[in-house]
């Protein structure tokens, strides 16, 4: 077993993890490696590695051995606030090493920044025990998917209204709301105030537009700003959702039911997904924003 283990740690001498930067010199030949990789969805990673980009954090770690490309692991960084507290989040999104060099696939991980949260959320079942070995924690998320079309809900005159104008939105929103607004700029997600013009009571939201089965137009829930509001005027805003996306179904995700906005509804269904999680306060919030939304 000695022997082993110094054979192991020998080996490994041979590898290097680099931090990518988005658009610094690696960046493009680390693209050029993911196109070529048969068991990833190429659109999804691209897209994610162009997404909410900071500076001061990589986008990804690649693993090279003899100066070539051989793994690689995209991290998509995020500060978030728990009880006051700003703690930097780290949502691994792809883990990709070549068969014949997985014996050195746990160097990726080991590269990403230290006393952060670590989140993993559409990890295969076959690294289940990589993930438990390096102490996450397994949980299980729930996908809650619940039907909106109009003709299942009661319509009827409301006093709310959307409002998806950029400049009235920013006027209704603060400033960490202000920060998700600009950094969820793709088109494919929409982000809007459903405003009570009684109360002036309101909720932004975002929320990012996929298509289930190719031809159900699906809005799942990235972020609600107000989830008591949300959850109070459920049955009015449903129709004033689907009136002016078109959509026929609402997605959520969560790990706690008392977390769901909508999960106690007619025509909803729940699939379960399991996760993982390293490094989270005892009283950690669990969302999805900063995180691939298609699982």
């Amino acid at each position: 077993m000695h022997e082993f283990q110094t054979i192991k740690k020998t080996w490994l001498r041979n590898y290097k993890v680099k931090k990518v930067y988005f658009d610094d010199k690696l960046f493009k030949k680390t693209t050029a490696y993911i196109k070529k990789q048969i068991n990833l969805n190429n659109s999804k990673v691209t897209f994610l590695l162009n997404s909410f980009i900071n500076k001061k954090y990589p986008v990804c770690n690649i693993l090279s051995y003899k100066n070539q490309i051989v793994g690689f692991v995209g991290t998509l960084y995020s500060k978030k606030k728990y009880h006051k507290k700003t703690i930097i989040n780290c949502n691994i999104h792809s883990w990709m090493v070549d068969k014949n060099h997985r014996i050195a696939s746990s160097l990726l991980l080991g590269q990403i920044k230290k006393n952060c949260i670590i989140t993993v959320l559409s990890s295969l079942p076959r690294l289940e025990k990589t993930f438990l070995k390096l102490r996450f924690r397994k949980l299980h998320m729930n996908y809650n998917l619940t039907f909106v079309k109009k003709f299942k809900m009661k319509q009827r005159k409301t006093n709310f209204k959307i409002i998806n104008n950029f400049n009235d939105i920013k006027k209704k929103i603060n400033q960490n709301q202000k920060k998700i607004f600009n950094d969820y700029n793709y088109s494919r997600f929409k982000r809007f105030v459903i405003l009570n013009t009684i109360s002036n009571e309101n909720c932004f939201i975002v929320g990012d537009i996929v298509l289930k089965k190719k031809f159900l137009k699906t809005m799942n829930m990235v972020y609600c700003s107000n989830p008591k509001f949300f959850k109070k005027n459920f049955n009015d805003l449903f129709p004033l959702i689907n009136k002016h996306f078109k959509v026929t179904l609402l997605g959520e995700f969560f790990l706690n039911k008392s977390e769901s906005l909508f999960s106690n509804r007619m025509f909803t269904t729940v699939i379960k997904k399991i996760i993982y999680i390293k490094g989270a306060p005892k009283k950690f919030k669990f969302d999805i924003l900063y995180s691939e939304t298609e699982f």
